[in-house]
């Protein structure tokens, strides 16, 4: 009996981390496509990703706040459906919560890292929309 009920919640947790995946990634694109054409989120939706996002940028601090570079990839891990501006990306930033007051002038970091990160193959510039937009290449 204990094994069977054993077995079957550790194929619920199984499943729920897969959902949490599956939201995790569709999230970003149901807020982008919104944005795209004009549309609001669902507030329940807007509340659970917003939720998520919190929950994925706390985890990735593990207690201690993310430096410029680690939250610039972090921006660049979600998924994106058009390639990203520097001013789109700190903006982004701002969204998941990250510090940008302690910046005299938040943008020649950000550019710089952009560059530096660029120069390490971590993302391209590519032509975007109205200019210049960068988008992540990943490593493998």
């Amino acid at each position: 009996m204990y094994e069977s009920a054993r077995d079957r919640l550790k194929e619920l947790l199984r499943q729920e981390t897969e959902i949490k995946e599956h939201i995790s990634h569709w999230g970003p694109i149901v807020e982008q496509l919104a944005r795209l054409s004009g549309e609001t989120v669902d507030p329940d939706i807007a509340s659970r990703i917003n939720e998520l996002k919190q929950n994925e940028a706390s985890a990735q601090g593990a207690g201690q706040e993310m430096g410029l570079t680690e939250a610039i990839r972090w921006v660049f891990r979600q998924p994106l459906l058009l390639p990203l501006t520097p001013t789109q990306v700190r903006d982004r930033m701002a969204e998941m919560g990250y510090d940008l007051s302690k910046y005299k002038h938040v943008m020649p970091p950000i550019h710089n890292t952009l560059k530096r990160m660029k120069e390490a193959g971590e993302i391209r510039e590519v032509d975007g929309i109205g200019g210049i937009g960068r988008a992540f290449v990943s490593a493998k």
